[in-house]
């Protein structure tokens, strides 16, 4: 089944679940799309712009049924939502999805980010404080912060730019 034939079966799920769970309450005009940089979240639904975002991620790992558990699960905010009622995942909103049979919260494994392995080494040549960074920086951009507070007034003063003394493998 492809994105678009799934995106579809979403829009017909929709449609469905809002005639038999939700007394047709919901607003038809709700755009449903799939977003790739979900990857803890299943799915999310901004009221303003009137948006169901299910993720990519979950959806080509666990399926369509995931899919369309997360709809579901989106659609329990809109009818709180729609019937000003406290939209959050509050005692509320867990005993009308259990009354529903709707989850709350999704149990999938996705991948954590990853810090990145090496670490830079920079040495202040005023004060020789070393301090680590993630990302190597341009030589003219960072300074030794405490020379700079306690020497310059604060400003920024090249004469205590960090040199990079070495690039560090971590385990």
């Amino acid at each position: 089944m492809t994105d678009d034939d799934a995106l579809a079966r979403l829009y017909h799920h929709y449609r469905s679940v809002n005639r038999t769970q939700f007394e047709s309450l919901l607003p038809n005009d709700y755009r449903i799309a799939w977003n790739p940089l979900l990857r803890r979240l299943t799915g999310r639904i901004t009221y303003r712009d009137r948006l169901i975002e299910i993720s990519t991620f979950h959806y080509h790992n666990y399926g369509l049924a995931d899919a369309l558990a997360t709809l579901e699960h989106e659609l329990l905010h809109l009818y709180l939502h729609t019937r000003r009622l406290p939209s959050g995942h509050n005692a509320l909103f867990k005993r009308e999805a259990a009354v529903r049979g709707i989850r709350v919260f999704h149990a999938n494994h996705y991948p954590r980010n990853q810090p990145p392995r090496d670490r830079y080494l920079y040495e202040c040549p005023a004060c020789g404080r070393m301090v680590f960074r993630q990302r190597r920086l341009e030589r003219s951009r960072i300074a030794c912060g405490i020379c700079c507070r306690s020497k310059a007034s604060g400003a920024w003063d090249a004469r205590f730019t960090l040199r990079l003394v070495e690039k560090v493998r971590m385990a």
